[in-house]
């Protein structure tokens, strides 16, 4: 086997193992590629489950205007509850019989009223119980995100590395070839 024939035989092996890897990088790449899809995918689901926590909220949040419109309501019917019973004690000796039927439905109230207030409390822990949870997911969303773009920013360090290392290997090693043809 003369010189050239080696030389050439060299260069085949050195063309065979880049070729190699080279094939081994975009396997690489391709399956980089398929986990950012997966990845966005994620992304999508996560924005979608924010959707229907943003709707979640907004609900929530008319539920508590509605329910401090009763509030107020309550606190308007006790207010005028309370003027009726000063206006009957006032008349109390002139009016006694019609006063304690009177005390009676303004007892009756009393109760309703009680039963709504803690219908109100009941309703208010549930408020807080719910927000609790979806800030607890809100703050899962935010880990998952930023987890989610370290992933994303390690993934394209590894890319750019691939990137330049085919670079080199695609760039001739001149130096080696001269101090062979040196020898020749």
């Amino acid at each position: 086997m003369t010189m050239s024939e080696a030389l050439l035989a060299q260069v085949l092996d050195r063309l065979n193992a880049m070729d190699g890897t080279l094939r081994l990088l975009v396997e690489g790449q391709e399956r980089l590629e398929r986990e950012q899809i997966a990845i966005r995918q994620e992304q999508e689901e996560i924005r979608k489950e924010q959707q229907e926590i943003r709707k979640e909220q907004q609900e929530i949040r008319l539920e508590q205007q509605r329910l401090s419109q009763e509030q107020d309501s309550l606190r308007a019917g006790q207010k005028e509850l309370n003027g009726i019973v000063a206006a009957l004690l006032h008349r109390q000796d002139e009016t006694d019989a019609k006063l304690e039927a009177l005390a009676a439905d303004v007892h009756h109230l009393h109760q309703e009223f009680a039963s709504l207030k803690q219908t109100v409390d009941r309703l208010e822990q549930k408020m807080d119980s719910r927000y609790e949870q979806l800030a607890a997911q809100i703050e899962d969303i935010k880990l998952d995100l930023n987890f989610i773009a370290h992933r994303t920013v390690d993934n394209e360090r590894i890319i750019y590395k691939l990137k330049e290392m085919l670079f080199r290997s695609s760039i001739p090693n001149t130096e080696g070839v001269r101090r062979h043809e040196r020898r020749v």
